[in-house]
């Protein structure tokens, strides 16, 4: 049992805050850890929103206790982290009380619940705070995306290529790429519809929508299994922008391209819940007027966040808390509209590798995703991985020595992808039914150093390679190749289906990955692989499949 504010605090070495200091934006490490290793004796078990009414049923055993709303901007040092205090009246050890949905502007769908006492001396938790379980859907037989194949295509978007090219090559999923804080603004013009959200007044930027609905409604045109990838900016490089000043975690450092949003602040919270309820909303309509987004993908490699989702230096456990608030507040808003939308967490290959200053591991940070899960309630989260070659360099992935067949394997590359799998069949990560969360490989591909024979055919190698064994990993539902087009500002990679637009003389041309490609998950696959497997070394394609349960 855990006490807040003043006793708890000080009893566990955390510092308090003193009326003058500035508010904090991400919370104590030591606080977070004793509050996950917690072995609480009163549950939350269920948490049910509705059109109109928030129903919480649980485990009590004693008395005096209360249900206490916490907003989910409110750390646990903050010294207002109750919203209010509900009696409870448990019958046989249990409870179930029914509260109004909204609390004068404020929807209580956001909220989580914590059974507590109160004294004089503070409040006393019993249990973990739990996020609502199941969400209301205002179109519950909306039907759930059904990708054809693996086959998928990343950072797509309409008009940037030849026409056409997703049903040439058979694409089934894309990701887009959609910049948060373009959607919204807090003052009106031109092109601007105002809306309200949280008590605050904003204005939908209908350019910038209509924009990306072009995207959407051309991969539905397809039939494509659509991840909007959600960036913020970096607050610290922004400018005056005052959407992005609002928005982006104040405390991230200029290193950083892209921002953590603010979810530890009402003002932060409120204008980026604004946003992800203005493009859920919009997207996820029945009649798929704007396009559709199936899943949404928080952000981009969150194990480099320092670089790709900062919000400053940050102990794992305390970025993972912000992080976790994000994808909550992304699978709660979106469940409104649709049931099957989820929440993906971006992750990098380098699975016990620390590549860089402040940067994390991927297993940490799914381990930690999985804690805070699990406390505060399991929801359907999906894994975005990125298994790029050990070497995003060198195309020949069968030869990464950091790719080993081990848990406490430095890299996840399609050398070892039998890892990613079995891990996340371990029982602390499976999902609510029971079963493996899905796993999109939402960023990969494979470089040709030079556009000579050699390169080429290392390229397209690699790409079969990893095929044939992802096409036997039933965790992974699919694999957006990245890029479609070789694109000049990526440090010097040639990791493209495509040349570049301006390569002189052969300006988009189709490489031999292209037409392997376009190849795979139709009768002429084997064919088309069949070529490149002397360039791996190996006998047959089944020599490149493991049997690895896990250790």
């Amino acid at each position: 049992m855990l006490r807040l504010p003043a006793l708890f605090l000080l009893a566990a070495g955390i510092s308090t805050a003193r009326a003058d200091d500035p508010p904090p934006h991400a919370d104590n490490p030591s606080a977070l850890q004793t509050y996950l290793g917690e072995k609480m004796l009163q549950e939350i078990t269920s948490v049910t929103v509705t059109a109109d009414q928030v129903i919480v049923r649980g485990d009590a055993k004693e008395d005096g206790l209360e249900l206490a709303e916490v907003p989910m901007e409110k750390l646990l040092i903050s010294s207002d982290r109750y919203a209010g205090f509900a009696k409870i009246s448990p019958q046989d050890g249990h409870f179930e009380i029914h509260l109004p949905r909204k609390r004068g502007t404020h929807d209580r769908l956001l909220s989580k619940w914590q059974l507590v006492t109160r004294t004089e001396d503070g409040v006393t938790w019993h249990s973990h705070a739990r996020y609502a379980d199941q969400v209301a859907s205002r179109t519950p037989n909306l039907p759930a995306a059904q990708p054809k194949t693996k086959k998928g295509l990343g950072g797509w978007s309409a008009d940037r290529g030849p026409a056409g090219e997703l049903e040439t090559l058979g694409i089934s999923a894309i990701t887009v790429n959609v910049m948060v804080q373009s959607v919204i603004s807090l003052e009106d013009g031109p092109g601007r519809t105002p809306f309200d959200w949280e008590g605050h007044h904003y204005f939908a930027n209908e350019a910038a929508l209509a924009g990306y609905d072009h995207t959407f409604q051309e991969a539905a045109k397809s039939k494509a299994m659509v991840s909007a990838i959600l960036l913020v900016p970096n607050p610290a490089k922004s400018g005056n922008d005052p959407v992005v000043k609002m928005m982006g975690h104040p405390e991230a450092a200029t290193d950083g391209i892209f921002s953590m949003p603010d979810v530890a602040s009402s003002d932060g919270l409120a204008i980026y819940t604004a946003a992800l309820n203005l493009m859920a909303e919009r997207w996820s309509r029945a009649d798929g007027s704007h396009g559709r987004v199936h899943h949404w993908i928080l952000h981009n490699e969150v194990d480099a966040g320092w670089t790709w989702t900062n919000c400053g230096v940050q102990e794992p456990i305390a970025f993972m808390d912000l992080y976790h608030r994000s994808m909550r507040a992304m699978q709660l808003i979106a469940r409104q509209y649709d049931p099957h939308a989820k929440a993906f967490i971006s992750l990098t290959h380098n699975w016990n590798n620390l590549e860089g200053a402040h940067y994390y591991t991927a297993r940490s940070m799914v381990d930690l995703l999985a804690k805070f899960s699990a406390a505060e309630g399991n929801f359907d989260w999906g894994l975005a991985y990125h298994p790029y070659p050990q070497s995003l360099l060198n195309p020949r992935t069968w030869e990464d020595s950091m790719a080993t067949f081990s848990f406490d394997t430095k890299k996840i590359t399609p050398r070892n992808l039998e890892v990613l799998d079995a891990y996340f069949r371990r029982p602390e990560l499976l999902g609510t039914d029971g079963k493996p969360r899905t796993i999109h490989l939402s960023e990969n591909g494979f470089n040709s150093p030079d556009y000579s024979e050699a390169s080429l055919r290392d390229q397209a190698a690699g790409m079969a390679y990893a095929w044939k064994k992802i096409e036997k990993l039933d965790t992974i539902q699919s694999w957006q190749y990245h890029n479609w087009i070789d694109n000049r500002g990526e440090g010097g990679l040639k990791i493209g289906l495509r040349k570049f637009p301006d390569e002189p003389g052969h300006e988009l041309e189709p490489k031999p990955i292209w037409h392997l490609y376009k190849a795979l998950a139709t009768p002429d696959e084997d064919r088309a692989c069949a070529p490149y497997l002397k360039v791996t070394g190996l006998s047959s394609w089944d020599k490149a499949r493991e049997k690895f349960t896990g250790k």
